[in-house]
C-alpha cells in the first residue's frame, strides 16, 4: 500500500463474498474478477498457492499468467486515467473483487496501481479482505465423511421435507419438538462463520420455510463443540414453539 494519502486514484480490492465494497461519493470502476485468472483444473499448481495472497509473487504470477490479464491490466489503467483527466482533478476508486479477497483481486490491484505508477500516476493501494479466513475446498475424503454432504449427493437416501438448489430441509432423527427441522446448505461449510454468503443463503430458506408455519419458533446454529454443534457442516434448526412446551432455552430464565 503507498502512503500517500493525496494520490489521486484509490485502488480497493475485496472478496464478493464478505460484502459489498464501502461507500464512495467519487467517481468508480468495478473490475470483476471472480470467475477468471484462476483455473479450477489447475489444481495441481493452485493447491500450493491457496494458504498464500495475492501479495505473494508465486500467486502474483499465477494470476497475471492468465491470456487476458495483462491486457485487462492495462485496459483498467487507461479507463482509471481517462476517468481522472474528465473529472477535473477528482479522486476516482477501483474495486476489484474475486469471490473471497486473497488471491486474485489482490494480484490484480497491486498490478494495476504498478501499471499507473509506471507512467507516473499515484495510486493507494488497500486489500479490505486479505486478512479474511482462509476457505478453500474440503477434501473428498472430508465430504465423503460428512453425512449432510452425503445427503446432498444422494449417496445416503434421506426424506426431504423441502428441496432447493442451494439447500435442503429435513427431519432431524431426535426432534426436540413437534415440526422440528433442519435446513442444510448443499455446500459444504463447516459452520455459519465460514461462508456469509453460504450462511445467507441457508438462512434465507430457513426463514421462507419459517413464514409457512405461521407461528412462533427458534432459528438457531451453533458455532464449536462449546456451543452444541455436533455435526460439523453448517445448518439452521427451526423449532416450533409453544407456550408450556418443556423447552426453555439454556439462557431463559426458568418457569417464564
Amino acid at each position: 500500500m503507498t502512503s500517500s494519502s493525496t494520490a489521486p486514484i484509490r485502488i480497493t480490492s475485496y472478496g464478493a463474498r464478505w460484502g459489498a465494497p464501502p461507500r464512495h461519493d467519487t467517481g468508480a470502476l468495478v473490475l470483476d474478477v471472480r470467475d477468471r485468472m484462476w483455473d479450477p483444473a489447475d489444481a495441481a499448481i493452485t493447491t500450493s498457492l491457496v494458504p498464500l495472497t495475492g501479495l505473494h509473487p508465486e500467486v502474483r504470477d499465477y494470476v497475471l499468467s492468465a491470456p487476458d490479464a495483462r491486457q485487462t491490466v492495462e485496459h483498467t489503467g487507461r479507463q482509471l486515467l481517462a476517468l481522472h483527466r474528465a473529472g477535473g482533478g477528482e479522486m476516482v476508486h477501483l474495486y476489484v473483487v474475486c469471490w473471497y479477497g486473497r488471491h486474485r483481486a489482490p494480484a490484480v490491484a497491486r498490478a494495476v496501481g504498478d501499471w499507473l505508477a509506471e507512467r507516473g500516476t499515484a495510486a493507494d493501494v488497500e486489500h479490505r479482505d486479505l486478512a479474511r479466513p482462509l476457505i478453500h475446498s474440503e477434501p473428498v475424503r472430508q465430504l465423503e465423511a460428512c453425512a449432510f454432504c452425503r445427503m446432498a449427493a444422494g449417496t445416503e437416501p434421506t426424506p426431504l421435507v423441502r428441496d432447493w438448489p442451494d439447500a435442503f430441509a429435513i427431519e432431524p432423527r431426535r426432534p426436540v419438538t413437534p415440526g422440528h427441522l433442519l435446513v442444510i446448505p448443499r455446500r459444504h461449510v463447516r459452520d455459519a462463520t465460514t461462508d456469509p454468503a453460504v450462511t445467507a443463503a441457508v438462512m434465507q430458506r430457513a426463514a421462507e420455510l419459517g413464514a409457512e408455519l405461521a407461528g412462533d419458533l427458534n432459528l438457531i446454529t451453533a458455532v464449536g463443540r462449546a456451543a452444541t454443534q455436533t455435526v460439523f457442516h453448517a445448518h439452521v434448526h427451526l423449532i416450533p414453539r409453544h407456550h408450556d412446551d418443556g423447552l426453555p432455552l439454556p439462557w431463559a430464565p426458568q418457569g417464564r
